[in-house]
Protein backbone atom coordinates (compact mmCIF):
# COMPACT_ATOMS: atom_id res chain seq x y z
CA UNK A 1 0.00 0.00 0.00
CA UNK A 2 3.35 2.40 -0.22
CA UNK A 3 5.81 3.05 -2.22
CA UNK A 4 9.05 4.16 -0.97
CA UNK A 5 7.79 4.45 2.13
CA UNK A 6 5.42 7.15 1.53
CA UNK A 7 1.64 6.99 1.50
CA UNK A 8 -0.42 6.31 -1.69
CA UNK A 9 -2.95 8.77 -0.41
CA UNK A 10 -3.94 10.84 2.58
CA UNK A 11 -7.35 10.66 3.97
CA UNK A 12 -8.10 14.42 4.76
CA UNK A 13 -11.06 15.89 7.00
CA UNK A 14 -13.57 18.35 5.54
CA UNK A 15 -11.53 21.30 6.87
CA UNK A 16 -8.71 20.00 5.11
CA UNK A 17 -10.03 19.24 2.30
CA UNK A 18 -11.60 23.20 2.56
CA UNK A 19 -8.23 24.79 3.46
CA UNK A 20 -6.55 23.53 -0.11
CA UNK A 21 -9.70 25.14 -1.75
CA UNK A 22 -9.09 28.69 0.13
CA UNK A 23 -5.35 28.45 -0.70
CA UNK A 24 -6.15 28.73 -4.75
CA UNK A 25 -8.86 31.19 -3.97
CA UNK A 26 -6.21 33.44 -2.03
CA UNK A 27 -3.44 32.58 -4.66
CA UNK A 28 -6.25 34.14 -7.63
CA UNK A 29 -7.07 37.02 -5.31
CA UNK A 30 -3.87 38.26 -4.36
CA UNK A 31 -2.19 37.61 -7.54
CA UNK A 32 -4.75 39.72 -9.79
CA UNK A 33 -5.97 42.09 -7.20
CA UNK A 34 -9.37 40.43 -6.51
CA UNK A 35 -12.08 40.07 -3.67
CA UNK A 36 -11.69 36.66 -2.79
CA UNK A 37 -15.60 36.49 -3.70
CA UNK A 38 -14.99 37.39 -7.28
CA UNK A 39 -11.89 34.89 -6.95
CA UNK A 40 -14.03 31.95 -5.73
CA UNK A 41 -17.12 32.29 -8.50
CA UNK A 42 -14.28 32.77 -11.20
CA UNK A 43 -12.52 29.07 -9.67
CA UNK A 44 -16.30 28.01 -10.16
CA UNK A 45 -16.99 29.24 -13.18
CA UNK A 46 -13.91 27.24 -14.92
CA UNK A 47 -14.29 23.99 -13.08
CA UNK A 48 -11.14 25.58 -10.13
CA UNK A 49 -8.73 25.55 -13.15
CA UNK A 50 -6.12 27.59 -11.48
CA UNK A 51 -3.82 27.91 -14.43
CA UNK A 52 -6.96 28.48 -17.05
CA UNK A 53 -7.94 30.93 -14.29
CA UNK A 54 -4.94 32.75 -14.42
CA UNK A 55 -4.49 32.99 -18.74
CA UNK A 56 -7.53 34.77 -18.79
CA UNK A 57 -7.27 36.88 -15.89
CA UNK A 58 -3.27 37.55 -17.32
CA UNK A 59 -4.58 38.05 -21.08
CA UNK A 60 -7.98 40.27 -20.48
CA UNK A 61 -9.11 40.63 -17.31
CA UNK A 62 -11.81 43.01 -17.80
CA UNK A 63 -13.23 40.79 -20.61
CA UNK A 64 -13.33 37.73 -18.16
CA UNK A 65 -14.87 39.28 -15.13
CA UNK A 66 -17.60 41.14 -17.56
CA UNK A 67 -18.33 37.12 -19.36
CA UNK A 68 -18.94 36.12 -15.70
CA UNK A 69 -21.05 38.72 -14.91
CA UNK A 70 -18.91 39.83 -12.40
CA UNK A 71 -19.39 43.58 -12.91
CA UNK A 72 -22.08 46.11 -11.61
CA UNK A 73 -25.10 46.46 -14.60
CA UNK A 74 -26.73 49.88 -13.64
CA UNK A 75 -30.39 50.43 -14.25
CA UNK A 76 -32.51 52.57 -12.59
CA UNK A 77 -35.53 51.16 -13.99
CA UNK A 78 -34.59 47.76 -12.22
CA UNK A 79 -33.62 49.23 -8.95
CA UNK A 80 -36.96 51.06 -8.68
CA UNK A 81 -38.97 48.27 -9.23
CA UNK A 82 -37.09 46.26 -6.78
CA UNK A 83 -37.04 48.66 -4.02
CA UNK A 84 -41.21 48.84 -4.60
CA UNK A 85 -41.62 45.14 -4.95
CA UNK A 86 -40.54 44.98 -1.03
CA UNK A 87 -41.41 48.28 0.55
CA UNK A 88 -41.61 47.93 4.47
CA UNK A 89 -39.31 44.32 4.35
CA UNK A 90 -35.96 44.48 6.28
CA UNK A 91 -32.92 42.59 5.34
CA UNK A 92 -33.70 42.82 1.79
CA UNK A 93 -30.54 41.05 -0.13
CA UNK A 94 -29.09 41.69 -3.74
CA UNK A 95 -25.40 40.69 -5.57
CA UNK A 96 -22.88 43.27 -6.07
CA UNK A 97 -23.87 43.35 -9.48
CA UNK A 98 -27.44 43.56 -9.90
CA UNK A 99 -30.28 45.95 -8.17
CA UNK A 100 -32.94 43.02 -7.54
CA UNK A 101 -33.48 42.83 -3.97
CA UNK A 102 -35.15 39.48 -2.23
CA UNK A 103 -36.36 38.45 1.31
CA UNK A 104 -34.53 36.09 3.35
CA UNK A 105 -37.21 33.87 2.60
CA UNK A 106 -36.52 34.09 -1.17
CA UNK A 107 -32.63 33.83 -1.03
CA UNK A 108 -33.54 30.78 1.34
CA UNK A 109 -36.06 29.14 -1.14
CA UNK A 110 -33.93 29.49 -4.16
CA UNK A 111 -30.45 28.04 -2.90
CA UNK A 112 -32.39 25.37 -1.44
CA UNK A 113 -33.69 24.53 -4.85
CA UNK A 114 -30.54 24.79 -6.90
CA UNK A 115 -28.28 23.42 -4.13
CA UNK A 116 -29.77 20.34 -3.65
CA UNK A 117 -29.71 19.37 -7.26
CA UNK A 118 -25.79 19.18 -7.15
CA UNK A 119 -25.31 20.82 -10.50
CA UNK A 120 -21.48 22.19 -11.47
CA UNK A 121 -22.66 25.76 -12.05
CA UNK A 122 -22.30 29.18 -10.75
CA UNK A 123 -25.57 30.09 -9.02
CA UNK A 124 -27.97 33.60 -9.84
CA UNK A 125 -29.86 35.88 -8.88
CA UNK A 126 -33.66 34.65 -8.06
CA UNK A 127 -34.82 37.43 -10.96
CA UNK A 128 -35.25 34.62 -13.67
CA UNK A 129 -34.29 37.37 -16.24
CA UNK A 130 -31.04 38.07 -14.01
CA UNK A 131 -27.92 36.73 -14.79
CA UNK A 132 -25.66 38.04 -11.61
CA UNK A 133 -23.75 35.37 -9.84
CA UNK A 134 -24.00 35.01 -6.34
CA UNK A 135 -21.11 34.71 -4.56
CA UNK A 136 -19.53 34.34 -0.63
CA UNK A 137 -20.12 38.25 -0.36
CA UNK A 138 -24.12 37.82 -1.57
CA UNK A 139 -24.58 35.10 1.66
CA UNK A 140 -22.33 37.22 3.49
CA UNK A 141 -25.25 39.56 4.17
CA UNK A 142 -27.85 37.04 5.10
CA UNK A 143 -28.30 36.09 8.44
CA UNK A 144 -30.07 32.48 8.84
CA UNK A 145 -26.65 30.11 9.22
CA UNK A 146 -28.46 27.41 8.07
CA UNK A 147 -28.76 29.32 4.44
CA UNK A 148 -24.72 29.76 4.88
CA UNK A 149 -23.82 26.12 5.75
CA UNK A 150 -25.65 25.33 2.45
CA UNK A 151 -23.50 27.78 0.61
CA UNK A 152 -20.50 26.91 2.30
CA UNK A 153 -21.44 22.82 1.20
CA UNK A 154 -21.61 23.51 -2.57
CA UNK A 155 -19.06 25.27 -2.81
CA UNK A 156 -17.12 23.03 -1.52
CA UNK A 157 -18.77 20.27 -3.33
CA UNK A 158 -17.80 22.10 -6.67
CA UNK A 159 -14.15 22.21 -5.48
CA UNK A 160 -14.02 18.39 -5.47
CA UNK A 161 -16.34 17.58 -8.06
CA UNK A 162 -14.00 19.75 -9.69
CA UNK A 163 -10.98 17.67 -8.73
CA UNK A 164 -12.34 13.91 -8.73
CA UNK A 165 -9.34 12.93 -10.57
CA UNK A 166 -7.68 13.56 -7.48
CA UNK A 167 -10.06 13.99 -4.23
CA UNK A 168 -13.06 12.22 -3.51
CA UNK A 169 -15.51 11.78 -0.52
CA UNK A 170 -15.08 8.51 0.41
CA UNK A 171 -19.02 6.92 -0.08
CA UNK A 172 -20.04 5.45 3.30
CA UNK A 173 -23.11 6.44 5.00
CA UNK A 174 -22.90 9.37 6.91
CA UNK A 175 -18.85 9.86 6.55
CA UNK A 176 -17.16 13.35 6.17
CA UNK A 177 -13.52 12.11 5.34
CA UNK A 178 -12.21 12.53 1.64
CA UNK A 179 -9.34 10.87 -0.26
CA UNK A 180 -6.68 12.49 -1.46
CA UNK A 181 -4.89 10.38 -4.18
CA UNK A 182 -0.99 11.16 -4.49
CA UNK A 183 -1.29 10.20 -8.42
CA UNK A 184 2.85 11.20 -8.27
CA UNK A 185 3.62 7.86 -6.97
CA UNK A 186 1.19 5.65 -8.37
CA UNK A 187 1.80 2.85 -10.44
CA UNK A 188 -0.40 0.38 -12.45
CA UNK A 189 -1.96 -1.97 -10.03
CA UNK A 190 -0.88 0.20 -6.57
CA UNK A 191 -4.48 0.21 -4.96
CA UNK A 192 -5.30 -3.41 -5.93
CA UNK A 193 -6.56 -3.88 -2.15
CA UNK A 194 -8.62 -0.47 -2.35
CA UNK A 195 -8.77 2.79 -0.75
CA UNK A 196 -9.27 2.26 3.03
CA UNK A 197 -10.96 5.48 4.97
CA UNK A 198 -10.04 6.18 8.68
CA UNK A 199 -14.24 5.40 9.00
CA UNK A 200 -12.80 1.21 7.88
CA UNK A 201 -14.87 1.53 4.70
CA UNK A 202 -12.82 0.35 1.57
CA UNK A 203 -14.04 1.44 -1.65
CA UNK A 204 -12.74 1.01 -5.30
CA UNK A 205 -11.36 4.29 -6.70
CA UNK A 206 -12.32 4.16 -10.17
CA UNK A 207 -16.61 3.87 -9.01
CA UNK A 208 -16.69 4.49 -5.24
CA UNK A 209 -18.13 0.94 -5.28
CA UNK A 210 -17.02 -1.41 -2.75
CA UNK A 211 -13.52 -2.36 -3.73
CA UNK A 212 -14.19 -5.18 -6.06
CA UNK A 213 -10.87 -6.37 -7.72
CA UNK A 214 -10.73 -8.48 -9.58
CA UNK A 215 -13.87 -8.02 -10.52
CA UNK A 216 -14.47 -5.30 -12.95
CA UNK A 217 -16.45 -2.03 -12.46
CA UNK A 218 -19.18 -2.67 -14.57
CA UNK A 219 -19.21 -6.47 -13.16
CA UNK A 220 -19.23 -5.20 -9.74
CA UNK A 221 -22.23 -3.46 -10.77
CA UNK A 222 -24.39 -5.82 -12.38
CA UNK A 223 -23.48 -7.94 -9.51
CA UNK A 224 -25.16 -5.51 -6.89
CA UNK A 225 -27.79 -4.62 -9.35
CA UNK A 226 -28.97 -7.86 -10.05
CA UNK A 227 -27.05 -10.88 -10.24
CA UNK A 228 -26.98 -10.99 -6.59
CA UNK A 229 -30.76 -10.75 -6.35
CA UNK A 230 -31.48 -13.34 -8.83
CA UNK A 231 -28.81 -15.85 -7.31
CA UNK A 232 -31.16 -15.27 -4.17
CA UNK A 233 -34.37 -16.16 -5.64
CA UNK A 234 -32.78 -19.08 -7.47
CA UNK A 235 -31.45 -20.36 -4.10
CA UNK A 236 -35.07 -19.55 -2.62
CA UNK A 237 -36.34 -21.51 -5.81
CA UNK A 238 -34.27 -24.03 -5.10
CA UNK A 239 -35.43 -24.59 -1.49
CA UNK A 240 -39.06 -24.28 -1.69
CA UNK A 241 -40.52 -24.90 -4.77
CA UNK A 242 -40.17 -28.26 -7.39
CA UNK A 243 -40.90 -27.62 -11.26
CA UNK A 244 -44.52 -29.27 -12.45
CA UNK A 245 -43.54 -32.02 -14.42
CA UNK A 246 -46.30 -31.42 -16.79
CA UNK A 247 -45.61 -27.70 -17.42
CA UNK A 248 -42.64 -27.05 -15.99
CA UNK A 249 -43.88 -23.88 -13.83
CA UNK A 250 -42.20 -23.61 -10.36
CA UNK A 251 -44.82 -25.29 -7.50
CA UNK A 252 -44.06 -24.26 -3.78
CA UNK A 253 -43.66 -26.92 -1.43
CA UNK A 254 -46.73 -27.46 1.17
CA UNK A 255 -46.22 -26.85 5.05
CA UNK A 256 -47.96 -29.91 5.58
CA UNK A 257 -45.97 -32.69 6.43
CA UNK A 258 -48.54 -35.02 5.72
CA UNK A 259 -50.22 -33.83 2.47
CA UNK A 260 -48.15 -35.73 -0.19
CA UNK A 261 -49.98 -34.69 -3.27
CA UNK A 262 -49.47 -31.30 -5.04
CA UNK A 263 -51.80 -29.92 -7.19
CA UNK A 264 -50.54 -27.36 -10.13
CA UNK A 265 -52.40 -24.74 -11.77
CA UNK A 266 -52.81 -26.73 -14.46
CA UNK A 267 -54.60 -29.48 -13.15
CA UNK A 268 -51.35 -31.65 -12.74
CA UNK A 269 -51.22 -33.85 -9.29
CA UNK A 270 -47.90 -35.14 -8.42
CA UNK A 271 -45.90 -36.59 -5.53
CA UNK A 272 -43.40 -33.67 -3.88
CA UNK A 273 -40.71 -36.08 -3.22
CA UNK A 274 -40.69 -37.67 -6.10
CA UNK A 275 -42.67 -35.90 -9.26
CA UNK A 276 -44.76 -39.16 -9.66
CA UNK A 277 -48.09 -38.65 -10.36
CA UNK A 278 -51.02 -40.99 -8.17
CA UNK A 279 -51.89 -42.93 -10.66
CA UNK A 280 -47.91 -44.21 -10.99
CA UNK A 281 -47.58 -44.37 -7.06
CA UNK A 282 -50.35 -46.77 -7.75
CA UNK A 283 -51.09 -47.00 -3.74
CA UNK A 284 -47.58 -47.63 -2.89
CA UNK A 285 -46.23 -44.22 -1.20
CA UNK A 286 -42.69 -45.90 -0.06
CA UNK A 287 -40.91 -44.09 -2.81
CA UNK A 288 -37.72 -43.77 -3.84
CA UNK A 289 -36.76 -39.76 -3.60
CA UNK A 290 -36.00 -38.56 -7.18
CA UNK A 291 -33.54 -36.17 -8.31
CA UNK A 292 -34.86 -33.00 -8.97
CA UNK A 293 -34.55 -31.77 -12.57
CA UNK A 294 -33.48 -28.31 -12.64
CA UNK A 295 -31.18 -27.23 -15.12
CA UNK A 296 -27.28 -27.07 -13.60
CA UNK A 297 -27.56 -22.93 -13.69
CA UNK A 298 -29.40 -23.19 -11.26
CA UNK A 299 -27.63 -25.36 -8.91
CA UNK A 300 -24.49 -23.17 -9.90
CA UNK A 301 -26.11 -20.99 -8.83
CA UNK A 302 -26.88 -22.04 -5.30
CA UNK A 303 -23.39 -23.24 -4.39
CA UNK A 304 -21.86 -19.46 -5.57
CA UNK A 305 -24.69 -17.94 -3.22
CA UNK A 306 -23.49 -19.90 -0.41
CA UNK A 307 -19.40 -19.32 -1.13
CA UNK A 308 -20.26 -15.34 -1.44
CA UNK A 309 -22.08 -15.82 1.72
CA UNK A 310 -19.30 -17.57 3.44
CA UNK A 311 -16.73 -15.69 2.17
CA UNK A 312 -18.88 -12.36 3.24
CA UNK A 313 -19.18 -13.56 6.62
CA UNK A 314 -15.41 -14.27 7.32
CA UNK A 315 -14.71 -10.66 5.92
CA UNK A 316 -17.19 -9.33 8.44
CA UNK A 317 -15.25 -11.25 11.04
CA UNK A 318 -11.99 -9.72 10.20
CA UNK A 319 -13.96 -6.44 9.75
CA UNK A 320 -14.73 -6.50 13.36
CA UNK A 321 -11.73 -7.83 14.60
CA UNK A 322 -10.01 -4.74 13.62
CA UNK A 323 -12.51 -2.30 14.79
CA UNK A 324 -12.03 -4.37 17.75
CA UNK A 325 -8.00 -3.46 17.48
CA UNK A 326 -8.68 0.28 16.12
CA UNK A 327 -10.84 0.99 19.74
CA UNK A 328 -9.53 -1.07 22.49
CA UNK A 329 -5.87 -1.88 21.81
CA UNK A 330 -4.20 -5.49 20.35
CA UNK A 331 -5.77 -8.54 22.77
CA UNK A 332 -3.26 -9.38 24.79
CA UNK A 333 -0.67 -6.78 24.31
CA UNK A 334 -2.03 -4.17 25.81
CA UNK A 335 -1.43 -5.01 29.29
CA UNK A 336 2.38 -6.42 28.47
CA UNK A 337 5.15 -3.64 29.58
CA UNK A 338 7.48 -5.59 26.93
CA UNK A 339 5.42 -4.68 23.80
CA UNK A 340 6.36 -0.96 21.87
CA UNK A 341 4.14 1.15 19.47
CA UNK A 342 6.04 -0.81 16.79
CA UNK A 343 4.74 -3.87 17.51
CA UNK A 344 1.18 -2.54 17.61
CA UNK A 345 1.29 -1.25 14.97
CA UNK A 346 2.48 -4.60 12.79
CA UNK A 347 -0.45 -6.09 14.44
CA UNK A 348 -2.84 -3.82 12.85
CA UNK A 349 -0.73 -4.10 9.82
CA UNK A 350 -1.37 -7.59 9.97
CA UNK A 351 -4.95 -7.52 10.92
CA UNK A 352 -5.76 -4.79 8.26
CA UNK A 353 -4.17 -7.27 5.55
CA UNK A 354 -6.60 -9.87 6.51
CA UNK A 355 -9.41 -7.92 6.11
CA UNK A 356 -8.05 -6.28 2.25
CA UNK A 357 -7.08 -10.11 1.43
CA UNK A 358 -10.77 -11.59 2.72
CA UNK A 359 -12.38 -8.81 0.44
CA UNK A 360 -10.36 -9.93 -2.40
CA UNK A 361 -11.40 -13.39 -1.51
CA UNK A 362 -15.12 -12.50 -1.20
CA UNK A 363 -14.93 -10.84 -4.64
CA UNK A 364 -13.32 -13.58 -6.12
CA UNK A 365 -16.65 -15.91 -6.14
CA UNK A 366 -18.06 -13.43 -8.32
CA UNK A 367 -15.32 -13.39 -10.20
CA UNK A 368 -15.79 -17.17 -10.43
CA UNK A 369 -19.43 -17.22 -11.46
CA UNK A 370 -18.64 -14.72 -14.37
CA UNK A 371 -15.91 -16.74 -15.32
CA UNK A 372 -18.21 -20.01 -14.93
CA UNK A 373 -20.92 -18.37 -17.18
CA UNK A 374 -18.84 -17.70 -20.05
CA UNK A 375 -15.89 -19.38 -20.04
CA UNK A 376 -16.35 -22.47 -17.75
CA UNK A 377 -13.56 -24.66 -18.99
CA UNK A 378 -11.20 -21.75 -17.00
CA UNK A 379 -13.22 -22.60 -13.60
CA UNK A 380 -11.56 -25.73 -12.24
CA UNK A 381 -8.31 -23.52 -12.52
CA UNK A 382 -9.89 -20.23 -11.16
CA UNK A 383 -11.37 -22.23 -8.13
CA UNK A 384 -7.88 -23.72 -7.65
CA UNK A 385 -5.91 -20.27 -7.69
CA UNK A 386 -8.62 -19.38 -4.87
CA UNK A 387 -8.22 -22.63 -2.71
CA UNK A 388 -4.73 -21.50 -2.61
CA UNK A 389 -4.98 -18.15 -1.69
CA UNK A 390 -7.14 -19.03 0.64
CA UNK A 391 -4.50 -21.09 2.22
CA UNK A 392 -1.93 -18.50 1.66
CA UNK A 393 -4.61 -15.82 3.77
CA UNK A 394 -4.65 -18.55 6.33
CA UNK A 395 -1.15 -19.31 7.18
CA UNK A 396 -0.54 -15.41 7.55
CA UNK A 397 -3.42 -15.64 10.18
CA UNK A 398 -1.23 -18.49 11.91
CA UNK A 399 2.08 -17.06 11.69
CA UNK A 400 0.34 -13.80 13.02
CA UNK A 401 -1.24 -16.19 16.01
CA UNK A 402 2.25 -18.28 16.28
CA UNK A 403 4.40 -15.39 17.15
CA UNK A 404 2.45 -13.65 19.04
CA UNK A 405 2.22 -16.81 21.44
CA UNK A 406 5.83 -17.09 21.37
CA UNK A 407 6.77 -13.57 22.14
CA UNK A 408 4.53 -13.33 25.27
CA UNK A 409 5.62 -16.89 26.20
CA UNK A 410 8.83 -15.94 26.48
CA UNK A 411 8.93 -12.20 26.96
CA UNK A 412 11.46 -11.58 23.59
CA UNK A 413 9.79 -9.28 21.57
CA UNK A 414 13.18 -7.97 19.55
CA UNK A 415 12.19 -9.92 16.68
CA UNK A 416 8.19 -10.00 16.41
CA UNK A 417 7.82 -7.14 14.70
CA UNK A 418 10.17 -7.90 11.85
CA UNK A 419 8.63 -11.37 11.38
CA UNK A 420 5.27 -10.28 11.46
CA UNK A 421 6.04 -7.86 9.14
CA UNK A 422 8.01 -10.28 7.18
CA UNK A 423 4.49 -12.64 6.87
CA UNK A 424 2.40 -9.40 6.16
CA UNK A 425 4.66 -8.67 2.98
CA UNK A 426 5.12 -12.28 1.92
CA UNK A 427 1.03 -12.64 1.95
CA UNK A 428 0.48 -8.96 0.49
CA UNK A 429 2.93 -9.59 -2.54
CA UNK A 430 0.87 -13.24 -2.88
CA UNK A 431 -2.91 -11.67 -3.10
CA UNK A 432 -0.74 -9.05 -5.52
CA UNK A 433 0.12 -11.23 -7.69
CA UNK A 434 -3.25 -13.46 -7.34
CA UNK A 435 -5.42 -10.11 -8.34
CA UNK A 436 -3.49 -9.64 -11.94
CA UNK A 437 -3.39 -13.12 -12.55
CA UNK A 438 -7.50 -13.24 -12.48
CA UNK A 439 -7.32 -9.87 -14.11
CA UNK A 440 -5.15 -11.82 -17.04
CA UNK A 441 -7.89 -13.26 -17.84
CA UNK A 442 -5.52 -16.85 -18.50
CA UNK A 443 -5.20 -16.24 -22.46
CA UNK A 444 -3.02 -19.30 -22.52
CA UNK A 445 -6.05 -21.57 -21.24
CA UNK A 446 -8.44 -22.14 -24.44
CA UNK A 447 -11.80 -21.54 -23.66
CA UNK A 448 -12.99 -24.40 -26.01
CA UNK A 449 -11.00 -26.85 -24.85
Amino acid sequence: METDGQSLYAVLTTNEVGEKMTREINQISEVFLLSKSDATLILISLRWNSFKASDRLGDDKEKLLSDLGLVKVFSSCQENDSVSSFAGQENLVSTPFCSHKFSETCWRSHLSNLLTEEEERVVLCPNPDCVAPVGPDTIEKLTEPAVKMMYDRYILGSFVEANKESIKWCPAPGCEYAIELHEDLLEDDDLDFGVVCLCGHTFCWSCTLESHRPVTCNDASVWFSSTLDTLKSNAWLLENTKRCPNCNCHVQRTDDPVLRMITCICSCSFCWRCLLSEEEHNGNWNCVELLFQLSMRQVDDSSYLRLWETCLEEYENSKSDLKAIEENGVPRLTDNSSFNEQDVDAVKEATLLMVQCRLVLKWSCAYEYFIAMYQSPKTQYVKHLRGEARKTLLRHKATQEELMNKALTSGYFSSFKVELSYSSTITGNYFHEYVKTLESGFPEIQVDT
